[in-house]
């Protein structure tokens, strides 16, 4: 930490001293005297950058430390007595100017804009930044009382990341030279505020307004539009947030270079409204634990009721659209029952299957990108952003290909091997014949096809890629055959029986042990060609099959 012994000015204050006869006027001093050591500390105020902002630093009481600050194009400079830096302080700036980064329009008034920086966390070199979500975790910690702990949580909770006021936001439609990610991603969540305001019909002036009663409504430690008295909040609000973000993205307003994998992971809002329907996300459940969505097979059940009344939506077509985002390219991912999810036996209640071709994170926490899955509802959509888990407990996904069998990849430009992805559906333990594993099976036919593959299925219909599992071949068109052998070679493989809609089963493979980690081998062919994971047709060997390591389970009694 530097210490200085001098008065403090504003950035405001020493252009206008330096452009006159150099008087003596003293504008923006610090509440210390001269004679108090203090340090320098540089901030923004930010919703984008706010020009002629009044800022006052002050203590939690409210008692101001530093009056008199103007910031200068968004940018302010302060000199804050030593003595005070051990106790925790607040930031609070109103008016001045800025452009809102969602609509472009100029010259708008700012309202407040505020930070609060806890004990002993600034010191020289430190920034002391102003922005909407600094300005929310402002209010939740002086005005509804909570800890700094207790607020990052419920912040994190609601829109998925931690707000750091030490970060200097760039404008997320015209970035600094040289910014670097955070300071690209904090422009980018300053800006989702603004696009947010614009979304729900406010007034620039209103967003201001808006940040107040999200952390009203918020201060309760759920953000689900139940608490607050100001402007009022659907619940609907936590997925508005993040259909803001896309929307300021996809509207074309956002230059910031940020991809899809450096954004994170989305706040998952487990209720989205549509113009006619509430839909709700339920988690599957194993005894009474909520099962996340992972890499392979995930099921979970949509609850819809009408708005008009609230009751149970029945006898409605609910289909499925996952799309996942990723930092150079956008793919689906196979469905169940062609994506459509099948009424419950409880009134308003689907259930949906989706098989995930890849999780959302790394096991180190690292973004790949985020999946959107879109529900619709009688033609409504309503939008998720599930979390997708990599698969843990064994194999939930083996590809296998033929170099003969290939399609056109628009996007790359070139041919490629056309891809079966096979999915662990389940593993049934069988008293008297050993195990039944069942598979379902998905082709790629392009980044947004991957249809359901079964005996008789005609892929890429009417292009030059068109693959028919033709029920006249001479032989099976596909068979799919299980064994604990991976070289197929002791007899005891067994033939999958095609159940329809993209599902095969095995039947009594031996060799497995319950509650015992052990494998078990695929081998498909298609119209008389075997399927392998390089593409290299094989009989024998580790690239001639697809392999699957689970641990059965003994049957429920």
């Amino acid at each position: 930490m530097t210490s200085t012994h001098h008065l403090s000015f504003s950035r405001a204050a020493m252009a206008t001293l330096l452009a006159t006869t150099l008087s003596a006027g003293i504008i923006g001093c610090s509440s210390s005297d001269g004679g108090v050591a203090s340090t320098t500390i540089d901030g923004t105020v930010f919703a984008s950058a706010v020009d002629g902002a009044a800022c006052t630093i002050e203590d939690v009481n409210g008692n101001i430390i530093v009056d008199n600050i103007t910031t200068v194009a968004g940018d302010y400079s302060a000199n804050i007595p030593d003595v005070n830096l051990t106790d925790p302080l607040v930031l609070v700036c109103n008016g001045g100017t800025y452009t809102n980064e969602a609509d472009g329009s100029t010259n708008e008034t700012a309202g407040m804009l505020a930070a609060y920086a806890d004990a002993n966390t600034l010191a020289a070199g430190t920034g002391f930044h102003a922005t909407p979500d600094s300005t929310i975790m402002h209010q939740l910690i002086i005005q509804h009382q909570m800890t700094l702990a207790d607020a990052e949580a419920a912040f994190e909770a609601a829109f998925g990341y931690t707000p750091d006021n030490s970060i200097a936001p760039t404008d997320a439609t015209a970035p600094d030279a040289g910014a670097t990610h955070e300071e690209l991603l904090a422009g980018l969540h300053a800006a989702t505020f603004s696009q947010l305001a614009l979304d729900l019909g406010l007034t620039a002036a209103e967003q201001f307004n808006l940040m107040l009663a999200l952390a009203e409504d918020l201060s309760d430690g759920t953000l689900d539009g139940s608490n607050t008295t100001g402007i009022a909040l659907s619940a609907n609000i936590q997925n508005q947030f993040t259909l803001a973000m896309m929307n300021f993205r996809d509207g074309g307003n956002d230059a910031s270079g940020l991809d899809n994998s450096m954004i994170g992971i989305l706040p998952f809002a487990q209720t989205a409204i549509t113009a006619s329907y509430t839909v709700e996300y339920l988690k599957d459940t194993m005894g009474m634990m909520e099962m996340e969505a992972m890499e392979g097979k995930s099921q979970f059940q949509v609850r819809i009721t009408n708005n008009s009344d609230s009751t149970p939506a029945t006898g409605l077509a609910v289909t499925l659209m996952p799309m996942m985002h990723m930092a150079t390219m956008t793919h689906t991912s196979p469905v169940d029952n062609a994506g459509a999810c099948i009424p419950n036996a409880t009134a308003g209640t689907y259930d949906c299957t989706v098989y995930y071709l890849m999780a959302s994170a790394m096991m180190d926490g690292s973004s790949m990108g985020y999946w959107d899955l879109k529900v619709m509802v009688a033609g409504e959509a309503a939008h998720f952003f599930p979390p997708v888990m990599m698969a843990m407990n064994g194999t939930a996904k083996a590809t296998l290909k033929n170099n003969a069998d290939q399609i056109y990849n628009m996007m790359m430009d070139v041919n490629e091997d056309r891809t079966y992805s096979l999915f662990k559906s389940d593993l049934t333990s069988n008293a008297i014949t050993g195990h039944d594993f069942e598979l379902f099976i998905a082709a790629k036919e392009t980044m947004m096809s991957f249809p359901a593959v079964d005996e008789g299925t005609i892929l890429n219909t009417n292009s030059i890629d068109e693959l028919t599992l033709a029920l006249t071949f001479t032989a099976a068109p596909m068979t799919i055959e299980a064994s604990t052998d991976p070289d197929f070679l002791d007899g005891t493989e067994v033939s999958a029986t095609n159940t329809g809609n993209g599902y095969w089963t095995a039947t009594g493979i031996t060799g497995l042990t319950n509650d015992i980690e052990g494998d078990i081998y695929i081998r498909m062919t298609i119209n008389g060609t075997q399927y392998t994971t390089d593409g290299i047709a094989l009989t024998t060997g580790p690239t001639s099959v697809a392999k699957f390591t689970v641990t059965p389970s003994m049957p429920m009694p």
